[in-house]
């Protein structure tokens, strides 16, 4: 039998998505973002590596990319900060916020599929649809992917004894930094848009509030003093609204928010509020500047921090 060449493999999940199209899969298809890939074409580093694929725990391994900034400043002096990438993976867009983020913290970037500095929306949505089982069992809070994320953070920790930890979710991994809050050494978490549970066939109003994870993890960061900060933009179709309002419930006191309204951009479909899917000048642009100096705040001084909207 010949070897399935590569394109085949997104050629097929197209016509699985098409087979299995539905209001959901239609809704989901209309509110993707448009925007072309930019190459990141910086420095960065790898860390953690124990094993030749990355960094080891258990039978899981992935490249962690490090940006510890200015070399003149000792790494270990700035704040460690855990930026998970989107579904497309880990883009040239989001290496660009890893390093600028490095100007104050000390950057640790999992790579968590695909290949770094290269993205593509129907590879990430058919790994996350069934042909990485690392992904499996997000709901039922057996997921791999999970505890491998908590063993990075332990690793992080031994790194920056003394020190608090900040985790930023975008997208697909929006709600997972609130998995971590386990370690009591994560003080601030970022919410950026978060969009599980994706589901093909479901919209109700039970999946347009969930946050894709299990109940007992969600208790779990109940008992956590971590703060959160949530960030979407207003009309964002892809990460519903009622997210924003289950965390409020469910985290009273600890939720500040950023909702980016639509007069402050002007680009269709906008959805990605840190990373962005597009490259345009105006208020698109600068709503997600603003939007990454909010984030800085909020890492440098949790307890205190109230968003612009807020004050």
């Amino acid at each position: 039998m010949c070897p399935m060449r590569p394109f085949a493999k997104e050629i097929l999940a197209l016509g699985l998505a098409l087979s299995l199209s539905s209001c959901a899969m239609v809704e989901s298809i209309r509110c993707l973002p448009h925007g072309e890939e930019t190459r990141f074409v910086g420095k960065w580093e790898t860390c953690f590596n124990n094993d030749d694929d990355g960094f080891k725990a258990d039978s899981i391994a992935h490249p962690i990319y490090c940006f510890p900034g200015d070399p003149s400043q000792a790494s270990d002096r700035k704040p460690p900060v855990l930026l998970l990438h989107e579904l497309p993976g880990l883009s040239g867009k989001t290496l660009e916020y890893a390093r600028e983020l490095s100007n104050e913290f000390t950057v640790y970037v999992p790579l968590l599929f695909g290949k770094p500095n290269s993205q593509s929306m129907v590879h990430g949505t058919l790994l996350y649809f069934g042909l990485n089982d690392e992904w499996w069992g997000l709901e039922d809070g057996d997921s791999k992917v999970v505890a491998w994320l908590r063993a990075l953070v332990k690793e992080v920790e031994q790194q920056h004894q003394g020190q608090s930890i900040g985790v930023i979710g975008n997208c697909l991994t929006g709600s997972l930094p609130l998995t971590l809050l386990d370690n009591p050494h994560i003080q601030a978490v970022v919410l950026a848009q978060p969009t599980l549970p994706l589901t093909i066939f479901r919209n109700d109003g039970e999946v347009r509030k969930s946050l894709g994870i299990s109940k007992d993890e969600i208790e779990q960061a109940k008992k956590s003093p971590a703060k959160i900060f949530y960030v979407r933009f207003d009309t964002d179709c892809v990460s519903k609204r009622e997210k924003l309002g289950a965390v409020r419930e469910k985290f009273p006191g600890r939720v500040s928010e950023l909702v980016i309204p639509h007069d402050q951009h002007s680009v269709k479909n906008a959805h990605s509020t840190l990373i962005g899917e597009w490259r345009v000048e105006g208020e698109a642009a600068k709503a997600s500047r603003d939007a990454r100096d909010e984030v800085k705040r909020f890492l440098r001084d949790p307890v205190n921090f109230r968003s612009g909207h807020e004050r």
